[in-house]
């Protein structure tokens, strides 16, 4: 372990991160949650969120109440500071631009340890409904673990987020897997006010 991995442990910084951004977010963007009683406090899940800037993933993830753990692109780990910080954080990388099989397995492995895995099902930001793809959902098929629809918006300054009920995979199947993510997309959708949908 390098002196960078030691100062970024994720044992403490990842709690002291998350209580430091949860209370900027709260103080400065007027951060609101709802939905918490909907995401399962033990066991694998994965946190299928849309996505709309690059706050997303320290707003959501100091939204939840348990860890949350992100994919990130790979680009965020060549330096060895940012790795050092990514890995404090317990995010893994993950290359956008292939299917890479790697991460897949990292997120599996995880998954069936009883960890939280966030993804954004749109992939990129601003992407529009039009762009889910299938990842979440094949995760959550894999790992036989269920799916958390959460949507994250702005009011103004206020970040919102909100987390609805817990969809089960069933089937194995690129199909089955295509209908969970459309039934996990509207159900983004429908935690989100008409006027902040994305086209609206």
């Amino acid at each position: 372990m390098t002196l960078l991995e030691r100062i970024f442990h994720p044992n403490w910084f990842m709690p002291t991160a998350t209580f430091l951004v949860r209370g900027f977010a709260r103080l400065f963007y007027g951060l609101h949650v709802t939905g918490l009683e909907n995401v399962p406090q033990q066991g694998g899940a994965v946190v299928a969120c849309n996505h709309v800037s690059t706050w997303d993933p320290p707003i959501v993830g100091v939204s939840i109440n348990r860890k949350l753990e992100f994919m990130a692109k790979k680009e965020l780990f060549e330096s060895p500071f940012l790795r050092a910080v990514m890995r404090g954080l317990r995010a893994f990388p993950v290359d956008r631009h292939g299917q890479d099989i790697g991460a897949i397995k990292e997120a599996l492995r995880r998954l069936k340890a009883g960890r939280a895995i966030g993804i954004f099902v749109q992939g990129t930001r601003n992407a529009g409904e039009a762009a889910a793809l299938d990842g979440a959902s094949f995760l959550a098929q894999r790992a036989q673990v269920p799916v958390v629809p959460a949507a994250i918006w702005r009011q103004g300054r206020a970040f919102h987020v909100a987390f609805g009920p817990p969809l089960t995979p069933s089937g194995r199947t690129r199909e089955d897997a295509t209908e969970l993510t459309g039934t996990v997309m509207e159900r983004i959708q429908e935690l989100i006010p008409p006027a902040h949908r994305q086209g609206a």
